[in-house]
């Protein structure tokens, strides 16, 4: 059994857009893609945190999710064996809203987590597809070259 760790998240259901869906269903390999080459992420959870990660180390703004109709992908229970990911949740919640006693907010973290990932997900998906390799490659080479360059800072 898989250790658990501290989830405040535990809860809380990811919803994305009922239009950006596809994304996770081409991309990830729970949708039944086997062929990594092409289903480059494990798990949803994967390809939510990378846009959520994208976005931000993009300074991107958040988008207001409560103009989407929405579809859940991901139980908040996955965060409960990923305790990098909690924290890594938290301190962007605090840097986006410079206010600590925020992680005392778990449905406003996971808001503000949401809401990065609609922002980033269509990044995510420029990088999957452009290129003249296959969407692991292409992913591959934009994250790399996205962290060479620098920090986009507010």
């Amino acid at each position: 059994m898989a250790d658990r760790y501290f989830n405040p998240f535990q809860a809380i259901d990811i919803n994305v857009p009922v239009d950006l869906h596809e994304a996770f269903t081409r991309y990830c390999q729970t949708g039944g893609n086997a062929v990594i080459d092409q289903s480059p992420f494990p798990r949803m959870v994967d390809l939510w945190f990378l846009a959520v990660c994208v976005a931000a180390r993009l300074n991107l703004e958040p988008v207001d999710t409560a103009q989407y109709e929405t579809r859940k992908i991901i139980d908040g229970s996955i965060f409960g064996s990923d305790p990098w990911r909690v924290h890594t949740l938290m301190l962007i919640a605090i840097g986006k809203t410079g206010d600590v006693q925020i992680v005392s907010e778990p449905r406003k973290m996971m808001s503000i987590a949401s809401a990065l990932a609609v922002a980033g997900l269509p990044k995510v998906n420029e990088m999957l597809k452009n290129g003249n390799a296959e969407p692991i490659w292409n992913l591959s080479d934009a994250i790399d070259t996205a962290l060479r360059s620098p920090a986009r800072i507010a």
